[in-house]
């Protein structure tokens, strides 16, 4: 379809708003509704930079915890035989 095949849209047609008799108070429109208040730019970047704060030192924690844990295993290996132990019991118990 080309443009010139296309017709002209049209407006319907409504009928003209009554008008007030004379000597009446025009209508007052209502107050618009109160608009919505945006927070500041940049209001939260304060509580993201605590957020990670918070989360880079818990991080830190984590990681010297697991740190200790494998140096102290790597530097004194615990006896497994309970484990393996355990294992061929529970292992026993499913054919």
């Amino acid at each position: 379809m080309t443009r010139d095949n296309v017709p002209i849209p049209t407006q319907p047609t409504a009928p003209a708003p009554a008008q007030p008799p004379s000597g009446a108070a025009p209508d007052q429109p209502a107050d618009p509704p109160p608009a919505v208040r945006q927070p500041a730019i940049g209001a939260d970047v304060p509580a993201a930079i605590v957020r990670g704060a918070a989360q880079g030192t818990a991080q830190g924690i984590a990681r010297a915890a697991w740190t200790h844990l494998t140096e102290k295993v790597l530097a004194d290996p615990p006896d497994w035989e309970w484990a393996r132990t355990a294992w061929h019991f529970i292992k026993e118990l499913w054919p």
